[in-house]
């Protein structure tokens, strides 16, 4: 019987704790969060053009020395890093553009402000 008691107090604290919302970045804070975001999608998205490259040489090298097999490997390999390139150009994008929005509400102070 305590031992149901505590299961259902610990799962019930769990729920809570689970649908309580994440702290919302403004500012700053918001700015500099996108732009990691977007930096780290268009770092991602170059290394999968970079080996979809190399697997579109390979499979046409393959191709050409008529072993099919490895020819199919790599097309499927490019394709992959092309999906791949393609969600991390459209998330780079979109934390760009959430980046650019935050900037809007950043304010510099010159250092003249400052005195």
């Amino acid at each position: 019987m305590r031992t149901g008691f505590f299961a259902i107090l610990f799962a019930s604290a769990a729920v809570l704790v689970s649908a309580a919302p994440f702290p919302l970045l403004q500012g700053a804070a918001a700015h500099a969060h996108h732009q990691a975001q977007a930096d780290h999608h268009l770092q991602q998205a170059e290394t999968h053009l970079n080996h979809a490259e190399t697997h579109s040489n390979h499979a046409n090298t393959a191709t050409a020395n008529g072993n099919h097999q490895a020819a199919a490997h790599h097309t499927a390999q490019y394709n992959h890093h092309m999906q791949q390139f393609d969600h991390h150009t459209a998330e780079h994008e979109r934390h760009q553009a959430l980046a650019d929005h935050h900037a809007q509400f950043v304010h510099h102070r010159s250092i003249d402000e400052l005195d």
